[in-house]
């Protein structure tokens, strides 16, 4: 007996290096593909267009010899029509050295103004958001609904609201000023991702902020093998902290409700936030990716309270019972039942998880049965987004993706990889098209966020990856098609909703088709979607109704909206607006 107990003790002493081993571990390495395939006829086709287009941006690296976590993160980037002109330009989070270095101006934020031609010019300097310091990810949102959207910047040991104001200088020009402090925004820890979204119905769009974990940077944690080759050590070795929510008080300030809410009474590494109505009850709920621990389902009872119900619903750890890495979140249709799923992408040697919603604040996994899972099992996935690549009618799946070892290709696997395009059918299955998607679908980079935008205004949406030490990727979607979409920007009426319109439900009708959309808060990885929803309609020529739930409750119709448009439909305004 006593041997059979001694057996038992060693197997499970060895269960907790096996599982840091099964997520610190990949597959044997393939082969760089010598020059990127030529997409079969139909197939979407992305091409890397930063350079001609004059983006210049390159994320500045942070690496040190002891590769700490900080370095592996990279960081964000935003879509953001600053001017207001109805083309999206492009806002580029900076990091900066190890340990943060106050003062130093070398590595700062940069902007991109879009041309309308395909290019963009760096008007940085012009807006006032040449700032430095160890940045990580950003929010974009109209927090006081002055028509114009603001920027919300997280760092490591810091924050930053630029509010987006008239340039006295220029006439009719914009210009961001940093008022988090005299905003009531305050935060020490290391924050990542952050979200706006209207919590408590007033209007006013409120902030969630993710924080990581706790390092120190006199003494920082360092981890290595037997053969003395430093890896990044896991989040499950640092201390964990409590995320922050501030409630938006209407006059350009918050408070802090972090404890008051519920949402800081479980500490957790959280790389990735959404909000948005996920029980169809009115209520903006929200949904957080934490890494290596149970992910966060906050469901919202009314008066800024929140009840955590992950485990209960369904959605707070991934196949198997298994916990995710989580590291990016996407909130969409993607099985045609016109309740939003959740998507979260995950560590290297396990899968991409699919909850699929069955109503009621219940959800189903189906990472394998949905195709999703085995063809991501060989990368370590960071942001993501939903997009209609093809204008079919049906969402598909974005992926950046990039591993977190610089000593990996010592230790047997690829640091670079391939970024990966799932195509879906409606119903909740996909096929890993990424191979057949063009160049922007096959250079290895190590890739992290990923953020959608029509920047062209084609009618496809494009997509701007990140990378930890790399250059931005500007993704133009080529995609030849008879396909038609429809470009929706929703416009709150900035008293009752939000000028934003996060919480909207859109349900659009096409020829004898459905299928639904959602307006939401965050998402994806460190990085900001743009407001406009490109939506594919297959061959049809228009739209026969579309049919808005606004977040102050309002149900509105707009009818026979003509394909290949860009279209602005406002709250409480009878008749749709072609858009500049």
């Amino acid at each position: 007996m006593r041997i059979v107990l001694l057996v038992v003790c060693i197997v499970l002493g060895l269960a907790g290096g096996a599982i840091y081993i099964f997520f610190r571990s990949t597959s044997e390495p393939k082969p760089p593909n010598e020059a990127p395939p030529i997409p079969a006829p139909g197939s979407p086709r992305f091409e890397d267009v930063a350079a001609k287009a004059g983006i210049s941006f390159k994320h500045f690296d942070p690496a040190t010899p002891q590769h700490l976590i900080p370095e592996t993160m990279g960081s964000g980037i935003g879509w953001i029509d600053y001017d207001a002109d109805g083309w999206p330009d492009l806002f580029c989070v900076q990091d900066g050295p190890l340990p943060p270095a106050p003062g130093d101006k070398t590595q700062i934020h940069r902007m991109y103004r879009n041309n309308r031609d395909g290019t963009f010019s760096d008007v940085t300097e012009q807006v006032g958001v040449g700032v430095s310091g160890f940045g990580c990810g950003c929010a974009v949102g109209d927090y006081d609904n002055d028509g114009f959207d603001d920027i919300l910047v997280t760092y490591l040991g810091g924050i930053s609201l630029f509010h987006n104001e008239p340039d006295p200088k220029a006439a009719g020009g914009r210009r961001f000023r940093d008022v988090a402090v005299t905003a009531g925004l305050k935060n020490s820890q290391w924050a990542t991702s952050a979200a706006w979204g209207d919590l408590d119905n007033d209007g006013f769009l409120d902030l969630y902020v993710c924080n990581y974990v706790v390092v120190d940077p006199v003494k920082p944690l360092t981890c290595h093998e037997e053969r003395g080759i430093y890896f990044t050590c896991s989040p499950t070795m640092y201390p964990h902290t409590s995320h922050l929510l501030f409630r938006n008080n209407g006059n350009g300030t918050f408070t802090d409700v972090s404890l008051a809410s519920g949402i800081a009474r479980v500490p957790a590494p959280g790389l990735a936030v959404a909000i948005l109505d996920l029980d169809g009850d009115g209520k903006q709920d929200i949904y957080v990716a934490n890494d290596m621990a149970q992910q966060f389902l906050f469901r919202n009872l009314g008066a800024m309270r929140f009840e955590e119900i992950a485990l209960h619903a369904g959605v707070a750890l991934g196949p198997g019972g298994a916990r995710i890495a989580g590291m990016g979140i996407e909130a969409a249709d993607l099985s045609g039942t016109g309740r939003p799923d959740l998507f979260v992408t995950n560590y290297q040697k396990v899968p991409n998880v699919f909850f699929q919603n069955l109503g009621k604040m219940r959800y189903e996994e189906m990472s394998f049965p949905s195709g999703i899972g085995g063809p991501s099992m060989d990368r370590l996935k960071f942001g993501t987004c939903a997009i209609d690549a093809n204008l079919d009618g049906n969402l598909d799946l974005g992926v950046a993706n990039g591993h977190v070892f610089r000593t990996a290709k010592k230790l047997g696997f690829e640091y670079e990889q391939p970024a990966q395009l799932f195509m879906g059918d409606g119903t909740g299955k996909f096929k890993d098209a990424s191979n057949d998607a063009g160049e922007g679908f096959v250079k290895p980079r190590v890739g992290r966020g990923l953020a959608r935008a029509d920047f062209d205004r084609d009618g496809l949406t494009d997509l701007a990856m990140s990378g930890v030490g790399e250059p931005i990727a500007l993704l133009r979607n080529r995609t030849e098609t008879a396909n038609r979409g429809v470009t929706l920007h929703l416009v709150g009426d900035g008293k009752k909703s939000n000028r934003n319109a996060i919480g909207a439900v859109v349900k659009v009708e096409w020829a004898g088709k459905s299928r639904h959309h959602f307006v939401i808060g965050g998402g994806t990885y460190l990085s900001a979607n743009d407001w406009g929803m490109q939506i594919g309609i297959g061959e049809a020529e228009k739209m026969d109704r579309v049919t808005i739930r606004w977040p102050s409750g309002l149900s509105q119709e707009f009818k026979n909206l003509p394909a290949k448009t860009s279209w602005r439909l406002k709250e409480g305004v009878a008749e749709a607006e072609a858009s500049r």
